[in-house]
């Protein structure tokens, strides 16, 4: 019956992520570097606020849009953080940043049409691409570059089909941060070759070394560029699966349509509770901000006492991405085996892209005591590992 299934459904590899905590379930004492999710809980006073907005009948349908007091909140708080004045008609609430990415491809993307993606990358952008009907075409970064995207590798890559590039700082899995320079001469290929372009800012408020920056402000590109985000790692929401876009409103528009007959809208109560975080963010965010630094600061200065691995800091989101080549070129192996020998669940890089091959994705969001342990044993099985 499998040829009843739609070939772009049936293409898509299954999440290498998910599998790798699926497999840590047989084990016992297991410490999790897999899943990108932040370990604090949604602040009290925020979860509160949402179940008194429910208690008080706001369970119903919202605009498909999102509610009018929520993007007003989200467009002074947009306003506060990045210098942009927005109104309601460049603005649309998402069922998570996944709901964005998927608004802005299906309504953009004709079949067969190409989306550049750097990479390594966010496993989600190639089914994202696929259920839209698009081709991804990936755009290679190299560790020894610092998985910094090069202008001249994405014009080699622009074909007649190119419609739309992915740029996506700071960066998952890597933890790079995007340069200026790079994203102005990004910026002038995307105005020269009349692209648009998706920028994926989840993390943009875990940014470590300087400041953020978007692709959005500059030169032309107001008008060809959707920027996505989320409320999950910044106010530690993920499972509430609010997001959020902003871009040109003819654009905005048309995803408002998918959104529509996708999803209705985004939860009502998920969007109270995100009004609530917005109001009250600011000692939360800087509590996480300080703790994911701290945390892959020390990962980072534990691994590179390992021999045989390879590692660059971390400059935005919390996530460090080290290479194993000296060890094995195999990183599926390795993960496995790590999983086995000393239960600690680590990503392999091919599962973003074959950039990623050689190395492996860890997640700061455990406890720093947890990631300590989780070190003594990553130490204690690559020096094992590179001796047999």
């Amino acid at each position: 019956m499998k040829n009843k299934i739609a070939t772009c459904v049936r293409n898509i590899v299954p999440s290498v992520i998910r599998e790798m905590s699926l497999k840590a379930a047989a084990y016992k004492n297991v410490i999790s570097l897999g899943i990108g999710e932040p370990d604090f809980d949604t602040p009290g006073e925020v979860s509160q606020a949402a179940l008194g907005d429910a208690l008080a009948g706001h369970t119903h349908y919202t605009p498909s849009r999102g509610y009018n007091e929520l993007l007003r909140e989200l467009s002074h708080s947009i306003k506060v953080h990045s210098g942009l004045e927005l109104d309601d008609t460049q603005l649309l609430m998402t069922h998570g940043g996944m709901g964005g990415l998927t608004a802005c491809l299906r309504a953009v993307l004709e079949p067969g049409e190409e989306a550049l993606v750097p990479e390594p990358h966010f496993p989600s952008y190639g089914a994202q691409i696929a259920f839209a009907g698009g081709k991804m075409v990936y755009i290679p970064t190299h560790f020894k570059d610092g998985f910094i995207l090069r202008p001249e590798s994405v014009e080699k890559a622009l074909t007649p089909k190119t419609k739309i590039l992915i740029v996506n700082t700071p960066n998952n899995p890597t933890g790079s941060v995007m340069p200026g320079q790079i994203l102005d001469e990004l910026a002038e290929i995307a105005v020269e070759h009349d692209l648009l372009v998706l920028s994926d800012e989840v993390y943009d408020r875990l940014v470590f070394k300087g400041r953020h920056e978007s692709i959005y402000t500059r030169p032309g590109m107001s008008d060809r560029t959707v920027v996505v985000n989320s409320f999950s790692k910044t106010f530690a929401m993920t499972g509430w699966r609010l997001g959020y876009a902003y871009g040109p409103a003819w654009l905005i528009e048309e995803m408002l349509k998918v959104v529509t007959y996708q999803t209705s809208c985004a939860s009502s109560v998920s969007q109270r509770a995100a009004l609530a975080a917005l109001r009250a963010e600011r000692g939360q965010f800087e509590t996480m901000w300080h703790k994911f630094r701290e945390r892959c600061e020390f990962v980072f200065k534990r691994l590179k006492k390992i021999p045989g691995i390879r590692v660059h800091p971390t400059a935005g989101s919390f996530y460090i991405f080290p290479n194993i080549t000296d060890i094995t070129p195999d990183c599926e192996q390795f993960a496995l085996e790590l999983l086995a020998q000393e239960q600690v669940v680590v990503v392999p890089g091919a599962a973003f892209g074959p950039s990623g091959k050689g190395c492996v994705r860890l997640a700061c969001t455990v406890s720093k005591d947890r990631l300590a342990e989780a070190m003594d044993r990553l130490e204690r099985f690559a020096r094992r590992y590179r001796g047999s």
